[in-house]
């Protein structure tokens, strides 16, 4: 009851007869568990004709509510982890009443709704899909400064992060391009995104998440192009309308850490009406300087080309402060008695960030950086039944601004390179479902999304401020656009036992460029098509175990980073296929610098596809989910990096403002600004990656709670008999949870661990974030270069040692011209321990101690060691 209506009830039964207040009914009750333990902290509702009253259990299970009408009510009792229990109670009568309510512990499932039948709800036990939640109360609990961080105890999803500022999860060793990003079934990516890791999904605000919904393998036919690995949904929280009347509540949440000297804070503001809800609110957090395990950096340019400790330096890692910050707005409204409107608008920027891998942390680069990282998301929503021939439609217009500006310096001295890169996305969905004789649901739709693609790339002299323009990365002018149409089935074929889905896509792609005289450009138009299928199964073995299969072909064209885009990248300096080709270059058998030509031209690229095939079982007792599941994918055509060879001299060409100052005596060229050769994308006939996945979740008794999972996954490139790049080790983990049983207090401990991943593809070896190859020209670059600029090089001679270069290069290298400074990235085993308090029904405290030994460790494939000894303390607070 709102405190306005409370004032008013309290006047007027000052002046009126005792009769009125004779109509005043008091329920009081108890909670219990089916063994007749009392349950606290259970949230009850009373429902009557015109008000709802609501108020929680005490410690020992009792409740009391006043001021109820003289009338026939409702009551419902929810707490976690038990079936929630609704139930009549009769107020007529002028003596107190009195109830019993009993809870028996629920089964341990969770709905999802990103599955092949795409915008329907089903149960994770009912999908044949390898499917996985991570639910607000998990977000919560995980230590994480962005988005991305709090997938890693998930199972199958390795979480990259090449610095401090991004994340990027790696699905059975697919990334970026090839894992389709759905912001509440909106597509995120762009045809920007790059091959290998990317930031973008760490630009989401956290604490406006509901829950992530993850599904792992091919799921084209639902969302298209780039859904190989998987697909990740997150889903916002939205404001739901009120039952009665007018409510205005709040949140504030502030958070530390002690690695990277964090801190944050989140407001918001719900208000809620029967005719309309909006929640709007803002966030800022500022990330500080990032001590890892031992304060040691195991890759660090001192150690790669000097062979020094990174503590000779730094403890904690410099360029790894940032700051990120921003406001966002959702909004219900009821649109007629079977339909609702949604409109969500975010909007993030990062400033400060820094790539580290570029930087002492790996290539020893004087600067670069990502600054600003801006996103600016929202859409339009129309949801209704009943409409027409559909029993659920829904349609919605989008719009996905992001932009990505960077700058590249080599050395003080050197040119500093500006880049300016945006891309905005107007999307268009439409779908609907019919249900045929409660066992058949038909789902058809169809979706644009326009991309227009902007981009200025210059050079500045830093003694004289002159700026000098050069070809974008992509083409200013650039479009792109996707279009798709699908229809899906879900069949109930032996009612219980045997369900069936299929689906069907045919999908159309459209590059285009202007034509730009200035920069050699000339307009193209690039049209791509694709028809795409998957079925899936079900068989129902007992009530408690299911069996399940699909067999699905994932889908992606050539994007427009694939077909346009010229620059330095964590692989090198990287030339289009078009550009390529001009130079007539010949595909390397590898994409590392020992390459050696196969005698095949670059081409212009075709789309790559796959084909995969799954197996599993999935579990569930009232006490126990679990699942396991196999799966054997094959990538056709697959779009990979490979070193190109020239066979004429190339030395002295300027491509896009970066001259070609080096070239082999086995033609693989180089520009100053890269160690490594020049690269470019070509379509590779066949790889393969095999695996398999499995989690368990079990209830031990109403305290205590324990989950696992562990995944691992092999690929291999079968043209060139290599390790795929950037496959993930084997990995898992495991928790143990006990909560109290008033539910005002939770512990949680862990253990994470990874396998040593040995398997590395030439361009990994190569890779600052992995194997970090260093040379002797390298080597000597970073000697009188940056090595002498910050003081570590005097007079020729290293002061730590002594030694001048060529001493260096024989203590590294010995005989070798190049050495990676790993063959495998290390596996490891770490601990932590969790805890919550309720303080108050409004106030909130979380303590996260992570990484308790202090170990020193990479996640495969990133550019920074993950975070030391830390502590995070979270708060949050709601009015």
């Amino acid at each position: 009851m709102s405190f306005p209506q409370a004032l008013v009830l309290w006047f007027v039964a000052l002046g009126i007869s005792a009769h009125s207040q004779a109509m005043e009914r008091v329920l009081t009750g108890v909670v219990q568990d089916s063994l007749g333990g009392t349950v606290a902290s259970t949230a009850i509702t009373v429902t009557c004709t015109e008000d709802t009253f609501e108020t929680l259990s005490d410690a020992s299970g009792t409740f009391r509510i006043t001021q109820l009408p003289a009338e026939q009510c409702r009551l419902r009792a929810e707490r976690n982890l038990f079936v929630p229990v609704i139930m009549g109670v009769d107020l007529t009568n002028e003596t107190p009443a009195f109830v019993k309510v009993v809870l028996t512990v629920a089964a341990v499932t969770t709905e999802v709704t990103v599955t092949p039948g795409r915008g329907r709800q089903e149960q994770l036990f009912e999908v044949p899909e390898a499917v996985s939640v991570t639910t607000q109360e998990e977000l919560e609990s995980r230590p994480h400064q962005i988005l991305p961080q709090a997938l890693r105890e998930e199972p199958g999803v390795l979480v990259q992060q090449t610095t401090t500022a991004q994340g990027s999860p790696f699905i059975r060793g697919f990334s970026a391009q090839r894992i389709v990003y759905l912001l509440d079934g909106v597509r995120f990516n762009t045809s920007t995104y790059r091959a290998g890791a990317t930031q973008y999904l760490g630009w989401i605000n956290p604490s406006l998440v509901d829950r992530i919904e993850i599904v792992r393998g091919p799921s084209s036919v639902q969302y298209g192009s780039d859904a190989l690995g998987g697909t990740i949904n997150v889903l916002s929280l939205e404001p739901a309308l009120s039952d009665r009347g007018r409510h205005t509540n709040g949140n504030l949440e502030i958070d530390f850490g002690s690695a990277d000297l964090s801190a944050g804070g989140n407001a918001s503001i719900v208000v809620q009406t029967p005719a309309a809800a909006v929640r709007f609110g803002g966030s800022s957090r500022s990330i500080g300087k990032l001590r890892t395990g031992r304060s040691r950096d195991s890759h660090s340019a001192l150690t790669r080309f000097l062979g020094l400790p990174s503590k000779t330096r730094y403890r904690r890692l410099p360029d790894t402060n940032f700051i990120q910050s921003g406001g966002y707005m959702a909004a219900t409204f009821r649109a007629g008695a079977q339909a609702k409107l949604n409109a969500v608008y975010w909007h993030e920027e990062q400033s400060g960030v820094s790539r580290f891998d570029r930087l002492l942390g790996g290539d020893g680069r004087h600067r670069n950086e990502f600054d600003p990282q801006r996103l600016d998301f929202g859409y339009l929503r129309y949801e209704r039944a009943q409409t027409g021939f559909f029993d659920q439609f829904t349609a919605s217009v989008s719009i996905n601004r992001q932009q990505d500006d960077r700058l590249e310096q080599h050395r003080p001295t050197s040119r500093i390179e500006h880049q300016k890169g945006r891309v905005l996305a107007l999307g268009y969905q439409a779908q609907g479902s019919r249900l045929f004789g409660g066992r058949h649901v038909l789902t058809v739709g169809g979706e644009i999304y326009d991309e227009y693609i902007a981009g200025t790339r210059t050079f500045e002299e830093p003694t004289t401020g002159v700026l000098q323009s050069a070809r974008p990365r992509i083409p200013d002018g650039t479009r792109y656009t996707s279009s798709g149409v699908f229809a899906q089935t879900a069949l109930e074929l032996i009612p219980g036992r045997f369900r069936l889905r299929a689906g069907l896509r045919y999908g159309y792609f459209l590059f285009r460029t202007k034509q730009d005289p200035t920069f050699g450009i000339e307009r193209k138009r690039v049209p791509t098509k694709a028809v795409t299928f998957n079925t899936g199964g079900v068989v129902s073995l007992t009530e408690a175990i299911n069996a399940t299969f699909t067999v699905s072909r994932g889908f992606r064209a050539a994007n427009a980073f694939d077909l346009g885009a010229i620059g330095l990248s964590g692989g090198g300096f990287e030339l289009s296929p078009e550009s390529a080709a001009s130079f007539g270059a010949i595909i390397g058998n590898t994409d590392g610098s020992d390459a050696t030509t196969t005698g095949q031209p670059v081409t212009l690229l075709r789309p790559e596809s796959a084909i995969a095939y799954e197996g599993g079982l999935k579990f569930r007792t009232a006490r126990l989910t679990a699942s396991i599941n196999v799966f054997d994918l094959e990538l056709r055509h697959a779009i990979q990096r490979r070193t190109a060879i020239f066979a004429k001299p190339i030395v002295g060409t300027t491509v896009a403002g970066f001259a070609i100052v080096e070239q082999d005596d086995a033609g693989r060229a180089f520009i100053e600004e890269s160690f490594d050769p020049i690269v470019t994308r070509v379509n590779v006939d066949r790889s393969r990656v095999v695996g398999f996945e499995a989690d368990a979740h079990f209830q031990i008794n109403r305290a205590w709670r324990a989950a696992a999972y562990f995944s691992t996954a092999t690929g291999h490139d079968l043209e060139a008999g290599t390790a795929m790049r950037r496959m993930p080790p084997p990995f898992g983990g495991l928790r143990l949870r006990w909560q109290s049983t008033e539910r005002h207090l939770w512990l949680e401990g862990l253990v994470t661990l990874a396998f040593a991943q040995n398997r590395l593809s030439p361009g990994d070896l190569k890779d600052a974030r992995i194997g970090a190859q260093r040379s002797r020209k390298s080597i000597a670059e970073f000697f009188t270069g940056t090595g002498t600029d910050i003081g570590l090089v005097v007079d020729g001679h290293l002061l730590a040692t002594g030694e001048n270069l060529a001493e260096v290069q024989q203590r590294l290298l010995g005989t070798a011209d190049a050495v990676p400074l790993f063959t495998k990235t290390p596996g490891f085993t770490t601990l932590g321990a969790r805890t919550g308090w309720r303080v108050t029904p409004n106030l909130e405290l979380v303590v996260i101690a992570d990484n308790l030994t202090d170990r020193n460790y990479r996640w495969h494939g990133s550019g920074v060691d993950a975070p030391g000894f830390n502590i995070q303390v979270q708060t949050q607070y709601a009015f």
